[in-house]
């Protein structure tokens, strides 16, 4: 039996990402076309560090649901991927 898209949210909060990250997989397997779902992967990629899968799945969340969050987060990965600490390079 699937999970629900709040069921994986609460694996995530009290159990594992990697459990998570499972039972997401198997929900967008019967709901392809879930901005929300896609949503989700994506910050779980996030928190993987899997920068590539995570822009790309948020990318379709943006798709599927332009008015969502999701080009917010697309903006804070490329933030993250872009910083750099000018004092650790000028010893």
């Amino acid at each position: 039996m699937t999970m629900t898209l709040m069921e994986i949210e609460q694996v995530l909060r009290k159990e594992s990402v990697q459990k998570a990250h499972e039972e997401l997989d198997k929900f967008l397997e019967k709901e392809p076309n879930n901005a929300e779902a896609w949503y989700l992967m994506g910050g779980i990629l996030r928190r993987e560090q899997n920068w590539g899968e995570a822009i790309n799945a948020l990318n379709k969340a943006k798709f599927l649901d332009p008015s969502g969050p999701a080009a917010h987060a697309i903006e804070y990965i490329y933030e993250i991927l872009s910083y750099r600490n000018t004092d650790l390079m000028n010893p």
